[in-house]
This record gives C-alpha cells, sequence and structure tokens, in this order.
C-alpha cells in the first residue's frame, strides 16, 4: 500500500535532453506538504531533475510515480492540469504587458467565470501584485518580477511547485522576502520543489535537501542535518 504522505516517487531515473543522460538512477521520495531543495554544484543536474519532473526534460528510464499514477511520459501540459506548476530560472514573463495582462494571459486555461477570483487568490498571496497591477512588468523590480512569474502559475492553485534558481540576481532583501514567500506556501501545505544556489538560506525554510553531484544524489534527508554535514558544507555547499 502506498505512503499517503507521499506526493513524488522516483526510482532509477535517468534524464536528459536527447543525449547523454546528466541526471543518473535518482531514487527519491518527495513529501506531500514539504519544501525540498536541490542543491549541489553548477552542472551537478539540479535543473534537469526538475526539468524532468515537469516533463521538459526526457526521462530515458526508470518512473516518477505522482499520486500513485505514472508521471514519467506524460507531458508537461498533462502535468500542469494534474496541478503540478514550473517556474524557469530567468525572468519568464511578458515586459511590455502591464501585472493585469500577464496574469490574464496565464489564467487561459482557467474558466472565465473563475478567473477574478483567481486573481484575487494571487493578491492575497503577494499583496504588492495588486498595488503594481497597471504596471509593466519590465518595469518591476527584479524581486516583484519573480513574485509576478510564481503567481502567474498560482492561480490555478496547484498542488505542487517547482522554481529554479528564485532568489537568482536579487538583493539580500529581496532573497529572504522570496524565501519567506515559499515557505509561506508551503505551509498553506503546497509542495515546493526548489533548486537554488543560495544554500543557506534556502536550506533554512526546507524541510529536506538533496544533494546532486554529476547527475547523482549523494546526500538527501532534512535540511538542517545537509547543511551541518562538514563534507557537504566544505565540498558542495560554499564551506
Amino acid at each position: 500500500m502506498a505512503d499517503p504522505d507521499i506526493l513524488i516517487n522516483i526510482r532509477a531515473l535517468d534524464a536528459g535532453y536527447g543525449g547523454p543522460a546528466i541526471v543518473r538512477g535518482v531514487d527519491l521520495d518527495i513529501r506531500r506538504g514539504k519544501m525540498i531543495t536541490f542543491v549541489g554544484p553548477n552542472g551537478a543536474g539540479k535543473s534537469t531533475l526538475l526539468r524532468a519532473l515537469y516533463g521538459i526534460a526526457k526521462s530515458y528510464s526508470g518512473t516518477i510515480t505522482y499520486d500513485d499514477e505514472r508521471l514519467d511520459q506524460s507531458s508537461a501540459l498533462d502535468r500542469y492540469a494534474r496541478g503540478i506548476v514550473f517556474v524557469p530560472q530567468g525572468r519568464c514573463n511578458f515586459g511590455q504587458m502591464s501585472v493585469a495582462e500577464n496574469l490574464e494571459i496565464a489564467a487561459h486555461r482557467i474558466p472565465r467565470a473563475e478567473r477574478k477570483a483567481a486573481r484575487e487568490h494571487v493578491f492575497e498571496l503577494f499583496p504588492v501584485l495588486q498595488e503594481r497591477f497597471t504596471t509593466l512588468a519590465g518595469n518591476l523590480s527584479g524581486g516583484e518580477q519573480q513574485l509576478l512569474e510564481m503567481g502567474m502559475v498560482l492561480q490555478t492553485r496547484p498542488v505542487c511547485l517547482l522554481v529554479d534558481e528564485p532568489s537568482l540576481g536579487l538583493s539580500p532583501k529581496m532573497q529572504a522576502d522570496i524565501f519567506a514567500n515559499l515557505a509561506e506556501l508551503r505551509d498553506m501545505e503546497m509542495t515546493v520543489i526548489a533548486v537554488e544556489q543560495n544554500v543557506r538560506e534556502a536550506l533554512a525554510v526546507s524541510d529536506e535537501a538533496a544533494v546532486l553531484v554529476q547527475g547523482e544524489i549523494v546526500m538527501h534527508g532534512p535540511a538542517d542535518k545537509v547543511v551541518e554535514d562538514e563534507g557537504m558544507r566544505r565540498a558542495y555547499l560554499g564551506g
């Protein structure tokens, strides 16, 4: 009988982009309503693993099970419909459109009668977006753009949020705010899976961490234990 606390079960996963496997032999259980962060050196396969969970990196072998159903050969669109959303690294909004227009575009799969409520839900999460409602996305600060990009996908009230390098390029204050926002989403029982180079700050709000090196998970456990491990700190986590 499946463990009801496990949302995503990954077994013997090899994944990449059509060439040699970048992620190799990954076994990982991701718990429902928790935040896990993938950390490790550049080129370790962290983003590829995240993209494999969303279906935009190819699963070569192994399995990904989501809520006890096989996911590894389904499309990204199917995964989105099943409650998995993805915020990629870097800016992914429409800079010459307003916050309102960005949210409207992202809500295209939500029934029209439900879109206002979906937008209000995002404003409750990120009030600054309501304050900037008519502002062009390209005129927002980096942190506000990151919130907009999360808000665009959170309109669907997903089960699982995948987010790649959410603090990239942000000021220390905005980084802290973004991590606090992710922790708040987790506290609302959303499953959050992040890739992050800002290791200490990310793991301070994460429940678990998985350390990847050369496409393989070399350590997985409670975030506080991973960040305290002397070998991991010295080799992969910035001392």
